[in-house]
Order: C-alpha cells, then sequence, then structure tokens
C-alpha cells in the first residue's frame, strides 16, 4: 500500500475568519507549553554533510553544542499542520500545482480549492491557523502569530547504525488520480504519511543516468531518543486554544482515550522513519489582562494537566462523524501494523487513473 494518504476536508465548514488581536490589546492568556518529545521509530532531521570529497552519512542536526536538536520552525511547521487540518484553517502552503498545461503548472484554485479554503491574505481576515501562527506575504509580515517554538534539545541520545534510504521523490500533484478527489475534482486532503512497523532501506546510493544522487546515505537516532520542548504563546482566545492542544497531543490512551495517535516528523517519512511520541508535562498561563492588576497564574502538572487538556480537547476526542478525523486517525493509528511501499513504475503505466485506495 502507498505510505500516504489524504485527509479528507469537510468543504461544507470552511475556516471561521477573524481580525489579527494585536498583541497589545491583552485580551487572551499567556503563558508556555512544556513536554517531551520520544522517538517511536528511527528519525532523522537533516543536519550536516560530511566534509568535500568524503563518503560518510549526512549527520543529525545539533545546536552550537553538538547537542542534536529539533528545530523549532520544524515544530511549528508539524503544528501549524495540524491546526490547519483540524480547526480547520486556510490552504497556506497550496501551491496551486494541480494541473499540467503543456509541460508547465498551472495554478487552478477556482476549480480545485473552495474560495473559502484559499490562503490568508489580509490581516483582518485570518483564519485560525494563521491567528495562531503568523501570516507572511510576499516577505511581509501581516500578523506576527501567536505561538512560537524553542528548539527541542536532545536529553537523551539513542544511537542507529547509518543507513542508505529508499529513493524518495518529490510529491507529484500533477498526477490527478490522487491528488484530486474524482467525483468533484477538488483537492482528494492534506497529505499524510502512515507509521509503519519496521524501516526500509537500501544497501548503497543510486544515481540516475545524469548522475544526480536519488537517495541518502544518513546517521538517524534511534527509538528512545528523548527531547524536551518548549512553546510559548501569547494573547491566545478561549476558542483557539483547543485546537492547539489537539494538534500537541493528538488522541493518547494514557489520557485515557480509546484511541492512541502518533505524529511523524523529520526525512524519509515514507521508508517509517519519524514517528514521535509527544507528551506535554506543564502547562503555565495567565490572563493578559491581569498582567498589571496581581492576577493569578495558573499552573497544570500531572493529573491536573491531564484534566485540563481533557477538558479543552474532548469536542475532537469525542467528535465521531468527521471525515477529517476519522482519515487523520486510520493514517496515525498507534501502534503501526505493517510496512507500505511506492508502486512500482510499471504499476503506474498500467494504471494512470486508479485512485490511492487501489495501490497494492
Amino acid at each position: 500500500m502507498n505510505p500516504y494518504d489524504f485527509v479528507r476536508i469537510d468543504w461544507s465548514k470552511p475556516p471561521v475568519r477573524r481580525p489579527y488581536a494585536p498583541h497589545d490589546r491583552l485580551n487572551g492568556w499567556t503563558g508556555r507549553v512544556e513536554g517531551q518529545i520520544t522517538a517511536e521509530t528511527p528519525f532523522f532531521i537533516q543536519g550536516t554533510a560530511p566534509a568535500t570529497g568524503g563518503t560518510g552519512p549526512r549527520r543529525f542536526q545539533t545546536n552550537a553544542q553538538g547537542t542534536p536538536i529539533i528545530p523549532g520552525s520544524s515544530l511549528k511547521g508539524l503544528f501549524r499542520s495540524l491546526v490547519e487540518t483540524v480547526a480547520p484553517g486556510c490552504w497556506w502552503l497550496f501551491d496551486g500545482d494541480y494541473e499540467y498545461q503543456q509541460g508547465r503548472p498551472t495554478v487552478v484554485y477556482s476549480r480545485n480549492l473552495p474560495p473559502e479554503f484559499r490562503q490568508c491574505r489580509d490581516s483582518r481576515q485570518l483564519c485560525p491557523a494563521c491567528r495562531l501562527f503568523g501570516l507572511v506575504q510576499g516577505g511581509q509580515v501581516l500578523s506576527l502569530g501567536k505561538v512560537s517554538f524553542d528548539d527541542a534539545v536532545c536529553i537523551r541520545e539513542v544511537r542507529h547504525d547509518p543507513i542508505f534510504t529508499p529513493i524518495l521523490d518529490a510529491p507529484k500533484p500533477r498526477h490527478r488520480a490522487w491528488y484530486l478527489d474524482g467525483a468533484s475534482q477538488l483537492v482528494a486532503g492534506r497529505k499524510f504519511y502512515f507509521h509503519q512497523s519496521s524501516i526500509q532501506t537500501e544497501s548503497r546510493l543510486h544515481f540516475s543516468r545524469e548522475n544526480k544522487q536519488l537517495n541518502q546515505h544518513i546517521a538517524p537516532l534511534g527509538a528512545g531518543t528523548a527531547f524536551t520542548f518548549t512553546a510559548h504563546f501569547a494573547n491566545v482566545a478561549d476558542d483557539e486554544l483547543p485546537p492547539l492542544l489537539y494538534a500537541l497531543v493528538l488522541e493518547q490512551e494514557e489520557l485515557g482515550h480509546e484511541r492512541d495517535l502518533r505524529h511523524k516528523v523529520g526525512y524519509a517519512k515514507p521508508a517509517g522513519l519519524g514517528s514521535i511520541h509527544v507528551q506535554v508535562t506543564r502547562l503555565v498561563r495567565w490572563r493578559d489582562s491581569a498582567r498589571y492588576t496581581g492576577g493569578r497564574v495558573e499552573t497544570y502538572e500531572g493529573e491536573m494537566l491531564h484534566a485540563f487538556v481533557n477538558q479543552h480537547i474532548a469536542p475532537y476526542v469525542a467528535d465521531t462523524t468527521s471525515v477529517m478525523l476519522q482519515d487523520l486517525r486510520r493514517i496515525w493509528r498507534w501502534p503501526p501494523t505493517g510496512t507500505y511501499r511506492y508502486p512500482g513504475r510499471n504499476w503506474f503505466a498500467a494504471n494512470p487513473a486508479a485512485p490511492i485506495s487501489q495501490t497494492p
């Protein structure tokens, strides 16, 4: 089966847009979320390449002290994509490459993406994801956002032997049978990669006829590697906290949920790498409006934290009718039940119009 599938979108429920709330308005919640990220499978964040002329593997990204890190920008991208999915938000990174004319990509928003779901372009009309994570247009910052992430720093490193990855090609939105819904011709949904019970490797590097390198030699970190992280938030409205918390914790049996889900991050996700367990361990918040009036700082840990998180994400956990949540649970369920591979070139040649659900 193909290593990814699409989380469908309920087009009848477009993003709720509101004006950007400047940070000096002091209307919302400010604070931080602390947590731990533990690798469930080997995973890899692109770091340094071998020295010129060297033949060693690429190394995991590190900070100035040589400690492995997950950059805050990677965490922000991961959690933003989830808020865009569940809130829902706009298609911030949608590039429109879903139709080709004379071999060149053509933007076709009007046919493939309903206007209500297009990128936010006005700070007076921002979707939940753009309100939380910010909006940049043409290099101009229209909204600073309310959430930021520090780099996650490794506290327990588990070594893993270097590997040669399979050949991992770029996405191909031109393959309309997969990227567009057959009936409506709208985009099929947001792409998510399945967890896998084992990782896929090759025995060597592969090169094209033009001598272009097609796969990578990498040194991932092993399952059990752990990082601590901190997310800072400011002026967050009451209704913006639930999608943010759900994006962070998803659904976990340890929180009393009947389903167990895990995130995916980093390089070579199609090859089974990148499954992580995100646990929130502490949350501190206070009302911005009480900053100068001696307002109470609220701190949640342990069982109080679990109850707080569960209260806020309950609408998502209890929702069994949302096609979006059904798909997310199916793709990111834990533990995994198998391995997945891209169909071979011969299959594509024989099945050019087959939907993704028919992949072997």
